[in-house]
C-alpha cells in the first residue's frame, strides 16, 4: 500500500500524531486519557510510517540517531565556542558543515526493548517516593512547581510516562518483527 499521496500524507501527519499522543500523556491525569492511550496513538504515526515508507526506512528515519563530535578536541573544561559546536552539529546543519576530516559520528539506535524496560523501570520507580516518605507504595506525591500546558508534576505524571514508553516500545516491537516476516 506504498501510494504516493498516502506517503506524502503521513510525512505530514506523523509529528501531529506524535505530538497528539504526548498531550493525551499530560491530559490524563484531570480527564482522560494517559500513558496507555498516548502511546497507542504515538505508534500509530510509526506503524502508518511503516506501511507508506517500509519498516527498514522507519527504523532509519526515527531510530537511529547519528551523534557527532569533535577528534582530539574534548577539554576538561569546554570552551562555550566548542560546546556551540557541539550543539549545532547533532541538530542542525549536518550535511554542509560536518564533513570536515575533524570530525567522526556515532550511531545510536533506540531499540523498542529498551523501550519497553525504561517503560517499565519509570513505571515501577514511581511509586518509590510514597515508601521513602514512610507511605504506601505508589501513593502519589506531587512537586509545588506548575508548569503552564502540562500543570503539576509528579509521581502519577511518571508513572504515566513509562507507561506510555512501555506501550510504545511493545507495539513497534510487533510491527517491527512482522514487517520482516
Amino acid at each position: 500500500m506504498r501510494t504516493i499521496i498516502f506517503a506524502t500524507a503521513i510525512r505530514y501527519l506523523t509529528p501531529l500524531f506524535l505530538l497528539f499522543s504526548v498531550y493525551i500523556l499530560f491530559r490524563g491525569h484531570n480527564h482522560p486519557g494517559g500513558g496507555f492511550i498516548g502511546g497507542l496513538i504515538g505508534s500509530i504515526a510509526f506503524v502508518f510510517h511503516a506501511l507508506a515508507h517500509g519498516s527498514d526506512h522507519t527504523v532509519n528515519t526515527y531510530f537511529r540517531l547519528k551523534l557527532y563530535s569533535q577528534e582530539g578536541k574534548q577539554p576538561e573544561h569546554a570552551s562555550p565556542q566548542y560546546m556551540w559546536d557541539l550543539v549545532r552539529a547533532n541538530t542542525w546543519k549536518r550535511a554542509e558543515e560536518v564533513t570536515p576530516v575533524n570530525w567522526r559520528y556515532y550511531i545510536v539506535r533506540v531499540r523498542p526493548a529498551y523501550m519497553m524496560a525504561l517503560g517499565l523501570f519509570l513505571a515501577s520507580i514511581s511509586g518509590v517516593p510514597g515508601l521513602l516518605q514512610g507511605k504506601p507504595y505508589m501513593t502519589a506525591s506531587w512537586l509545588e512547581l506548575e508548569i503552564p500546558i502540562i500543570g503539576t508534576l509528579g509521581t502519577p505524571t511518571l508513572f504515566d510516562a513509562g507507561v506510555y514508553l512501555l506501550v510504545l516500545g511493545m507495539v513497534l516491537k510487533m510491527v517491527f518483527t512482522m514487517s520482516k516476516e
